[in-house]
């Protein structure tokens, strides 16, 4: 028996596809709100938002799903919440990511590639000797996403 946030997640697919959108995340939480992470190729619009809003209402409503005076956010992902999906990270190939594994180690790296199954990164392994006289080496590794715990676009302010 499938829980409220995979009925939801499955009533919105059509609607995202619709709009060029994926579902990073749907929320069910204890205080009766419900929030929906969505995300695109492009930034995702306020007008997709309430337009997304608008469509699940019906089916929330009428579903028995969740209790009558639930309250509804419906958004994208900020910058400093962790990539939880694939498309979220095919989306920012080539952007700077912070990565924590599942062991614990703290990696940042460029993300280079990602599939449905695996990223691959590129981390600059700096010399312990003098920079002057060993330049710093290029290392790329591959990690599947169930060894990753959490990443995080670097944000960098210029």
């Amino acid at each position: 028996m499938k829980n409220a946030s995979e009925k939801i997640s499955d009533f919105l697919l059509p609607k995202l596809k619709e709009e060029n959108l994926f579902l990073v995340e749907v929320k069910v939480l204890q205080n009766k709100r419900i929030q929906i992470f969505v995300d695109g190729q492009e930034n995702v619009t306020i007008n997709q938002c309430a337009s997304i809003s608008r469509f699940i209402e019906p089916f929330l409503d009428a579903g028995g799903i969740v209790p009558l005076d639930y309250q509804l956010e419906v958004s994208s992902p900020g910058m400093s919440n962790p990539l939880r999906v694939p498309m979220q990270y095919k989306k920012r190939i080539g952007r700077s990511l912070d990565i924590v594994l599942t062991n614990g180690i703290k990696i940042n790296a460029i993300l280079k590639d990602a599939d449905d199954e695996k990223i691959i990164i590129e981390k600059k392994i700096e010399s312990t000797k003098n920079k002057k006289e060993v330049p710093s080496i290029i290392e790329t590794q591959e990690l599947k996403y169930t060894d990753i715990k959490s990443a995080v676009l670097e944000i960098k302010f210029k």
